[in-house]
Order: C-alpha cells, then sequence, then structure tokens
C-alpha cells in the first residue's frame, strides 16, 4: 500500500472519530439536559411541595407548570423500559412530538387518568414488553401515584372504551401498534395502596 493511501485511510478514520464524538457529545449534553428539566420538575411536583403550592396558589391551573409554552403537567417513570417522560396537556401530534400527551378529558389524580405517547423508540416502542405486576410512577401537578400494570391489550384506535371515567384509581397508557394502524396498545395499571 502507498504511503497516500495509509495517509488517506488515517486522515479519513480521524474525521470519522471527530464526528462520532461530536454527535455523541451533543446526545449526551441532550440526554442530561433533559434528565435534569425531569428531576426539577419531580422536585416542585413532589408530595413534599404539594400543600405549600396548594396553599400559595389555590386553583389547579396555576399549580401547571409551563415549559417553552407548554402546559407540563408532570412526569411518567416506567422502570423496566427504562422510560422517564414529561407529560403535557393534549394529545395532538405537536404535543406528542414534544412527549407525553394527557387526554384532556380525563383525570389529572384520581379515576382513570390516560396517557398516549408515540411508539418511538424515544417514547414508547418498548412498552409492549410491559407485564403484569410491573411498576409505574406517575408524578403529578397534584401528587404521585405509584401503578402495577393489570392489563395489556391491544384495541381498535376508534375504541375509547378504556379512557372512561372510573372510580378506581387506573393509568391507562396507549401507544401505537407498528405496521397496524387501526390497532393501538393498551396498557393500564391499578394504583398500588
Amino acid at each position: 500500500m502507498s504511503k497516500n493511501i495509509k495517509k488517506a485511510i488515517t486522515i479519513s478514520a480521524i474525521v470519522i472519530v471527530v464526528v462520532i464524538a461530536i454527535i455523541s457529545t451533543f446526545f449526551i449534553v441532550k440526554y442530561f439536559a433533559n434528565k435534569k428539566q425531569i428531576d426539577s420538575i419531580c422536585e416542585i411536583y413532589s408530595d413534599n411541595n404539594i400543600q405549600e403550592r396548594l396553599d400559595t396558589n389555590g386553583n389547579n391551573d396555576d399549580l401547571k407548570l409551563k415549559i417553552d409554552g407548554e402546559t407540563v403537567l408532570g412526569v411518567i417513570k416506567i422502570e423496566k423500559i427504562g422510560f422517564e417522560g414529561l407529560i403535557y396537556e393534549g394529545t395532538s401530534l405537536d404535543t406528542l412530538d414534544k412527549g407525553v400527551g394527557h387526554f384532556q378529558n380525563s383525570s389529572y389524580l384520581n379515576g382513570n387518568v390516560c396517557l398516549a405517547a408515540h411508539n418511538s423508540s424515544k417514547y414508547w416502542a418498548k412498552l409492549y414488553t410491559l407485564e403484569n405486576g410491573d411498576k409505574i410512577t406517575y408524578i403529578s401537578f397534584l401528587g404521585t401515584k405509584e401503578y402495577m400494570v393489570n392489563s395489556i391489550t391491544q384495541i381498535y384506535a376508534t375504541d375509547w372504551s378504556k379512557l372512561e371515567k372510573t372510580n378506581e384509581n387506573i393509568l391507562t397508557l396507549i401507544t401505537c401498534v407498528k405496521g397496524e394502524p387501526s390497532q393501538r396498545l393498551c396498557v393500564q395499571a391499578l394504583e398500588v395502596k
């Protein structure tokens, strides 16, 4: 192999390593910034701060944080799939591109809390791996609840029955099913008391 070819290969390898390092650094910085934001919301919305926030603000709308013009209702943590994400009000495509969406007519804390997210590696691509008994933590502006998965089903995209109000404290998670546009994965979890 000639000297020029060796030199070209060496330079190409160095350029590739530098590009990979720059891209990796970007994603690492973004990850830690997102993690810091999630931790901050968890602290602000912690049960330790709820009473003080209720006494200070008075009504529910004043308790909700706004980040970049969006209402942040809380955080959901699904340990088994390594997911932590912010919960925003609404389920429009714009909202779901930012994080987990809260179905507007569902409860915020007691009853059936209904959430949706994209079925992508950034969000709930691994939701289908959950099993009965897996733990989910829901931290909202009104308090924190622990849930255990008790139902994993596929439903039609037009089936709204799983979003109905309940007397039981249920967390309902909805995401698309890859390759089946008419189907949704529905995970329901009961509050751990």
